[in-house]
């Protein structure tokens, strides 16, 4: 049994495990290890076959997708086009560098492809290569180039907040911090309606709200409780209301209404405010006006914070795994409204294993749709291309039907772990065991090309992003993992950051990433 494969993916996690986790002056080579680890073990014969490779890389990129699908959409409305025009650059500065080294050596074209597609790591871009020249020439260089790509690209990941002296810990309070600004702190204020117009004009509730994008939470008439949940309630001179919103909203409440009064007012009502997060099945992925019990028990949602961020409560906002939601409803109904929320996330189905298996099956049959590009020819979104675009469509989506895409939050951790790991020990060991004979055969200056073009680029983008761009690190990090289609690159950058925060800028340029790349391998093969 020692020589199954099962036990050497273990025993390569495990050996990888302890070494990435060695700090010498604070700094450790985390993932590299393992995949160190791996290259050394196949070298030796230890090897891992192809399909747990693409195992792993599929539950990991299906992860990934899901959890990235909200943010991924915002940010390609908010900054995605700055994203793939710095994504679309440093792709296009590797392509220009190692093909214009390649010509300057005279090297035949297959070989500056294999270079190419080996210094991106990108197995797709060379089956898109071979498409157009099936040559093993190609295939052996790109085996050769294909390790030390992920190695430095890797570790450049890990060095360049040294190089530029980046504090992670500044970079991710600044990030947050801009994650405020877009989504402001939602707050609670009372008003005295002493607006003259209120005495003369019927005015609803719901318009006040529709026109400041605000929540009411309470209403009182001269010490008389009003039924808040209802649309139609007019509001009257003298009336005593809460509301929730942002400052600016409230600013602008404030000239409708009148008078702002202290928090010392009290509402005599029976009501409670509840925090409690959204972990039941029944109402994850649905939008907060489309859950009806809320009526039926006199509940209205004040505000949503997710992901450290405040949301308005919005009646078209969908909730999400894991929501904090600020309730406000009559005590009597306090255990419905635990019941109807969930406030679980033990309870959850974290063993549904259906939204898992049916999101990689539609993403892998979505990869291998052909996609026709004037002057490319037909290409594929590949394996997992074709599972990301699934994964962030389903991840935005939330829920269709009966079925709930979104996982909890153990579940999309564990599965990003085993994936990840799983598919550095086999992408390793596959490398290595061609290694040296590649060194043999073809000596130094692919490795040579590629790593100059890797490193030159990567560090002149960051530069150019950090110095000119004033960008923050933690989307540098991101867009050059997803401009490079590196799944390694990703994980040392999550790592690092100890956030999911570069997911959000590597799943913004990554479809583009990958078929630019694929596209620009063609283009090599068939350049004159």
């Amino acid at each position: 049994m020692i020589n199954n494969e099962i036990f050497y993916l273990f025993a390569i996690i495990s050996v990888g495990y302890i070494l990435g986790n060695i700090k010498i002056r604070g700094f450790s080579l985390d993932v590299t290890a393992m995949l160190i680890v791996a290259l050394i073990a196949g070298h030796f014969g230890m090897v891992i076959s192809d399909a747990f490779q693409y195992f792993g890389l599929a539950i990991f990129i299906y992860a990934v997708g899901l959890q990235s699908g909200p943010g991924f959409f915002d940010t390609i409305k908010n900054e995605g086009l700055k994203l793939n025009v710095i994504a679309t650059a440093l792709l296009l500065l590797l392509f220009v560098i190692i093909f214009g080294f390649g010509y300057f050596f005279d090297l035949p074209k297959t070989i500056i492809d294999g270079i190419f597609t080996g210094a991106l790591t990108s197995v797709p871009a060379l089956a898109a290569a071979l498409e157009i020249k099936h040559t093993p020439t190609t295939s052996v260089i790109f085996g050769l180039v294909y390790p030390f790509g992920i190695v430095a690209t890797v570790l450049l990941i890990r060095v360049l907040p040294v190089l530029f002296r980046v504090d992670i810990d500044k970079e991710i309070e600044a990030y947050e911090a801009a994650q405020k600004t877009r989504f402001p702190d939602i707050l609670t204020r009372n008003f005295r309606i002493t607006n003259e117009n209120f005495k003369t004009t019927e005015i609803k509730k719901s318009k006040i709200e529709s026109m400041t994008s605000t929540v009411i939470e309470r209403m009182t008439l001269d010490g008389t409780i009003i039924d808040h949940t209802s649309d139609d309630v007019s509001l009257r001179f003298g009336d005593v209301i809460r509301v929730v919103g942002t400052d600016e909203q409230l600013a602008s409440l404030s000239i409708i209404l009148g008078e702002e009064i202290g928090e010392e007012h009290e509402f005599q009502d029976n009501m409670s405010v509840f925090r409690l997060l959204t972990t039941n099945k029944e109402i994850v992925g649905k939008k907060i006006g489309m859950i009806k019990e809320l009526k039926f028990l006199r509940a209205i949602i004040t505000k949503v914070r997710r992901a450290g961020i405040d949301i308005p409560a919005y009646p078209d906002l969908t909730l999400r795994l894991g929501d904090k939601l600020y309730v406000v409803a009559p005590e009597i109904y306090t255990d419905k409204v635990i019941k109807l929320i969930g406030n679980d996330l033990l309870k959850y189905p974290a063993a549904d294993f259906l939204p898992i298996s049916l999101g990689v099956v539609f993403g892998i049959l979505l990869g291998s749709i052909p996609l026709y590009i004037p002057g490319v020819g037909a290409i594929k979104l590949s394996f997992v291309g074709g599972i990301l675009i699934t994964a962030l469509v389903l991840g935005r989506l939330g829920r269709v039907g009966p079925i709930v895409w979104n996982l909890s939050p153990h579940s999309t951790t564990l599965l990003k772990t085993l994936g990840q790991l799983i598919f550095i020990a086999t992408l390793g060991t596959n490398a290595g065991k061609y290694l040296v004979e590649s060194l043999e055969n073809n000596g130094i200056l692919p490795i040579v090309m590629a790593l100059g073009a890797l490193l030159f680029s990567m560090s002149l983008v960051a530069f150019t992003c950090k110095t000119i761009l004033k960008m923050n690190f933690i989307d540098i990090l991101g867009v050059i993992s997803g401009a490079m289609t590196s799944t390694p690159s990703l994980t040392m950058a999550n790592n690092m950051t100890k956030t999911d925060y570069p997911s959000i800028a590597y799943a913004a340029v990554y479809p583009l990433g990958l078929v630019l790349v694929i596209v620009l391998a063609q283009l090599g093969m068939k350049m004159m």
